[in-house]
């Protein structure tokens, strides 16, 4: 439990700073999304910010959850980088569509893909490291 919470919080930290490196990033869709639902502010953007960022960073604890079975079949033919990396590519990419996000910064976001795999390999040794 530990492992998910430092790792939820880490992704959601690093997402959000793909904001910040993203000047263009226009996320008015999802902020018009959201005032269906709820009553909010449309010029309060940090909202649609949070709500990718935990976003993404659930879907990715999720799919490396749901793929957990078969990350031994893929690592007998490939590394344990690389099917952190498809995770990130995959759970980055599906909610960006799916939330409608546009004119993010690529190079903030492929800045992030290999750092979050970095991390996401690297979490289960720091965390166990006593």
């Amino acid at each position: 439990m530990f492992l998910f919470f430092f790792r939820l919080i880490f992704l959601i930290a690093f997402n959000f700073g793909i904001f910040y490196g993203s000047p263009f990033l226009n996320t008015y869709q999802l902020l018009k999304d959201i005032d269906l639902f709820f009553n909010i502010d449309m010029s309060n953007i940090l909202i649609s910010y949070w709500a990718i960022s935990f976003s993404v960073s659930i879907m990715t604890l999720i799919l490396i959850r749901i793929f957990k079975p078969f990350i031994e079949i893929y690592l007998l033919h490939y590394s344990r980088y690389l099917f952190y990396l498809l995770i990130s590519l995959l759970s980055l990419s599906s909610i960006y569509i799916v939330f409608r996000i546009y004119g993010y910064s690529r190079l903030s976001l492929v800045i992030y893909v290999l750092i979050s795999s970095i991390f996401l390999h690297l979490s289960v040794k720091i965390t166990n490291f006593k």
